[in-house]
Order: structure tokens, then C-alpha cells, then sequence
């Protein structure tokens, strides 16, 4: 027995070491660096877990995320006409698209808003039978810009335009540009592209040309049909058909970005509030 028992006791303290040993290893003592480690993927934890439960179960926020659609494409739809009335001003020249709205005004007499209207409408039309289905943002936009780009219109006519014409120049790109970002608030806004967009688009699907090269070879069939038809073209017209299909891929990066940041806090500030 004596001896059993010393077996035991053996045996019980080799098991201990073993579990000791064992803890050890499987265990490690934990350093500064693995312990922020820790602490960094239980905040991804939490983060994630915020979200699940913002995306799951709050109408709330999922209203305030299409509140944001529907601001980008109202902003996105101003933003265009404001600009596109700006190139109109400048007297350098409309873009290739402008200068077959103008064509179509001087051939039926039509005003400004009912000539974009019509125009903007058979782009749809086309981008639809060659694939691209039109969102509700792609039909209500035309209804916004053709609109605020009449006022616009009018407001500047009693605004004198720039000699210089190094001065006009720039100002008619900062208006392309300010064209770009407007198609690209549409664009992320995910109601529906601009009708510009969506046909170059559906021509790029079919063509198997990449888009801006699509947008690109569309701006100059308006430009050459527009010319034919008598409307107004100068050196803006070059300028924009040159860089409309560029500035609306910078655009769409810009608000992208600009958008995604703006989750990325909103995030951040649900994990934080989650935590507390």
C-alpha cells in the first residue's frame, strides 16, 4: 500500500508537471504585442457585431441610408444642370450633346426644358433596348436637370461673361469637371445612372470597349449630327468632348471614396457607441 500510494503520488505530480508543461504551451504568458492583438480583433468583433445588429434591426438607419441616395441624386442631378448652363454662359461652346439639344430647339422651336426632356428621353430608350435597364433616378434626373438648368440659365444671362480667354477655358473645365462629379453622385447613388452614363455604358457592354472610349465616340456622334443640324459649336465643344468620359470616372472615384468614408466613420462611431 505504502508503495501504491507512493505510485500515486508520483504519478499525481508528474500529471501536475504534464499540466503544467502543457498550460504553458498551449498558454503562453501574453506579451504587449499579443495583447493588442487581442485587443484589435475584439474590436473587429464588435464592429462587426454592430453592424449586424444597425443592418438587421434599425428601419431608422436603413431610411437614413436611402435619405443619402436620394441626396446624392438630387445633388448629382444640380450639380450637372448648374454646369451645363455654365458652358452654355461661357459662350466657348455647349458639350457635343448640348449641341444637338440646341440642333433639335432651332428644328422645332422647342424651349430649352422640353428639348432635354426629349432628347434625354431617347437616350433611355436606347440604352434600354441595347440592355441597360433604366432606374428610377435615370427618369426622375432629366425631370430635375432640365428644369434647374433653365433657371440656371436665366440667372446668368444678366452676368456678364469674361474676355479673357484663357479665363473662359478654365472655367469651362472646371465645369466639365463639376459635370464629372454630378454623374458620379448618380452613379453611387445607385437609383440609376444619368442617361449619358447608361448608354455609354450599354455600349460598352456591347461594344466591349471600355466606357470612358464609349462615352468618347457617343459625345462626338452628337457633336457630328448636332453640326449637320445647325446646332452651336466652338472650342468648349472640342474641350468637352475631349474629357467628359475621364471627368466622369475621376467623379465617380471622388464621391465613391467620399461615400465610403463616410460609412467607414458612421461605423466607427455605432462600434463605439455599441461598446459603451
Amino acid at each position: 500500500m505504502p508503495h501504491d500510494t507512493a505510485d500515486c503520488t508520483g504519478e499525481t505530480g508528474r500529471r501536475a508537471d504534464t499540466a503544467h508543461v502543457s498550460s504553458a504551451v498551449i498558454d503562453p504568458p501574453r506579451t504587449d504585442e499579443v495583447s493588442r492583438s487581442d485587443s484589435l480583433r475584439d474590436v473587429a468583433w464588435s464592429r462587426a457585431g454592430a453592424i449586424a445588429v444597425v443592418l438587421a434591426g434599425a428601419p431608422s438607419t436603413r431610411a437614413m441610408r436611402f435619405s443619402v441616395r436620394v441626396g446624392l441624386l438630387l445633388a448629382g442631378s444640380l450639380t450637372i444642370a448648374v454646369a451645363v448652363a455654365v458652358t452654355l454662359w461661357n459662350g466657348l461652346g455647349p458639350g457635343p450633346l448640348d449641341v444637338f439639344i440646341g440642333a433639335v430647339r432651332v428644328r422645332s422651336g422647342l424651349p430649352l426644358g422640353p428639348a432635354v426632356w426629349l432628347v434625354v428621353g431617347s437616350m433611355i430608350v436606347a440604352a434600354w433596348l441595347l440592355g441597360r435597364r433604366p432606374g428610377p433616378g435615370t427618369l426622375i434626373s432629366p425631370l430635375i436637370v432640365g428644369a434647374a438648368m433653365q433657371a440656371t440659365a436665366s440667372g446668368l444671362s444678366s452676368v456678364a461673361v469674361p474676355d479673357a480667354l484663357a479665363v473662359r477655358v478654365a472655367i469651362h473645365l472646371l465645369a466639365v469637371g463639376a459635370i464629372g462629379i454630378g454623374a458620379g453622385a448618380l452613379i453611387v447613388s445607385r437609383l440609376g445612372a444619368g442617361s449619358g452614363e447608361l448608354l455609354a455604358a450599354a455600349a460598352s457592354d456591347r461594344s466591349g470597349r471600355p466606357e470612358p472610349r464609349a462615352r468618347m465616340a457617343i459625345e462626338l456622334s452628337w457633336l457630328a449630327v448636332g453640326v449637320v443640324l445647325g446646332g452651336p459649336v466652338g472650342l468648349g465643344t472640342v474641350l468637352l468632348a475631349l474629357t467628359i468620359g475621364p471627368a466622369v470616372a475621376v467623379g465617380h472615384r471622388i464621391v465613391d471614396g467620399a461615400v465610403s468614408l463616410t460609412d467607414a466613420r458612421s461605423v466607427a462611431y455605432l462600434a463605439a457607441a455599441n461598446d459603451g
